[in-house]
């Protein structure tokens, strides 16, 4: 069966695991801000805005500082919740953190030594400005910033099945942008259509099993993002309205979002036949793109696989056109550690998930740069994005 969410009870194990490890740190008790981190604990998802939101987990319990205005979403999300605690408005006449405090200190009744925060307060969003938690309370916070992303960084396998499926979708919306595309149109316009295409086909198929975690009206989208004729030799280009034109390099971005997991899926494309140097720009490309997969698996440096990447583009002869490393981890996010990268001293591992985004630049000409989403194995890795990388099937006529 489809895999879409997790349920509340996967959820309460991920606090249980949590709680062991505050145990091996000696803490009862952790302050999570991140909204991410939030919803990979609880499930919880929500739109952060300047009113703070704490999730304090405590011995073992789940609990909720909200503005008033979260409650119900609360308790509608999370089910396991021990108890939720409230203040109005923020900045009110009394501020949040110092609720907080109260909180704390008269309600929950930490231990002064035994509590601990992923970060020094609430962050600054939105406007927020408020006290450190030290600040608040007068306690003396161990800070943990890493210990929630360190347990991301391993996805399971419920987690790979959300992104196998997130994979599936971006596939079929990347099929509509390359069908909508044509000489003379916008790039926002086939955009918003294919999007448009791709999303009306996921809720209706999925129907539903499909549970919306955000406040995107398009859960699958493929974009280009200004990346377009000479335009693409920006990596990180932004979206300008330009028209597709006769000749032009193309590289795309597709994407779905299945309980918060997204996938990334992008090509370098051509409108007609390309050029004896863009046919020898997206070889090199292919070729770094292949080395770095051949080189993936359990156990490798993740530099290693940029070591493969880099290289291939060097017998190339085009090492002066690489702009960025080879890829990322993926998860809830668009950029997750650990980094394919040369300057990485971390190891792949089963289960962890990263993509995989060879690039060269060539100012006037473009970018060739084709992105695929993999999940290490144990013995080896499985490319999760399925759509045609081959030259031929990718040229718009």
């Amino acid at each position: 069966m489809t895999t879409t969410r997790l349920t509340p009870e996967h959820h309460q194990k991920r606090i249980e695991k949590l709680s062991a490890k505050l145990e091996e740190e000696e803490k009862d008790t952790l302050l999570v801000f991140n909204a991410k981190n939030i919803f990979y604990l609880t499930g919880l998802s929500f739109i952060p805005t300047e009113r703070p939101i704490v999730l304090i987990v405590h011995k073992g319990e789940t609990y909720f500082f909200v503005p008033s205005l979260e409650i119900d979403h609360v308790e509608h999300q999370v089910p396991f919740v021990s108890e939720i605690f409230s203040y109005f408005e923020y900045p009110d006449v009394k501020h949040p953190m110092y609720c907080l405090a109260d909180v704390l200190m008269n309600e929950i009744k930490i231990e002064p030594l035994k509590v601990a925060s992923e970060a020094p307060g609430a962050p600054s969003y939105w406007g927020y400005k408020g006290p450190k938690l030290e600040e608040s309370t007068g306690f003396k916070f161990h800070l943990l910033p890493d210990l929630i992303m360190d347990m991301r960084v391993i996805k399971e396998p419920k987690e790979i099945d959300l992104m196998r499926e997130s994979s599936k979708w971006a596939d079929r919306v990347h099929k509509y942008l390359q069908d909508f595309t044509e000489v003379g149109a916008n790039e926002m316009d086939v955009s918003i259509r294919a999007s448009t295409q791709g999303s009306h086909d996921m809720i209706t198929e999925l129907g539903d099993n499909y549970h919306p975690t955000g406040f995107s009206m398009f859960p699958a989208s493929a974009v280009y993002r200004g990346q377009i004729g000479p335009n693409s030799y920006f990596p990180h280009a932004l979206s300008r309205g330009l028209l597709f034109k006769k000749g032009d390099t193309l590289v795309t971005g597709a994407s779905s979002d299945v309980y918060g997991v997204k996938s990334e899926l992008e090509r370098t494309m051509f409108m007609g036949e390309p050029s004896s140097r863009q046919k020898e720009l997206f070889k090199a490309m292919m070729a770094a793109q292949d080395a770095a997969l051949a080189a993936a698996g359990p156990d490798i440096d993740c530099a290693e696989v940029d070591k493969a990447a880099r290289k291939a583009f060097k017998d190339h002869g085009v090492a002066n056109l690489v702009r960025h490393h080879t890829g990322h981890a993926l998860g809830m996010e668009g950029h997750e550690r650990p980094f394919l990268d040369v300057g990485s001293e971390e190891v792949l591992k089963p289960g962890m998930i990263f993509s995989c985004e060879p690039g060269i630049y060539e100012r006037g000409l473009g970018g060739f740069r084709h992105s695929d989403t993999f999940v290490v194995t144990n013995d080896g890795i499985e490319v999760l994005t399925k759509y045609p990388r081959d030259l031929e099937l990718l040229i718009i006529s």
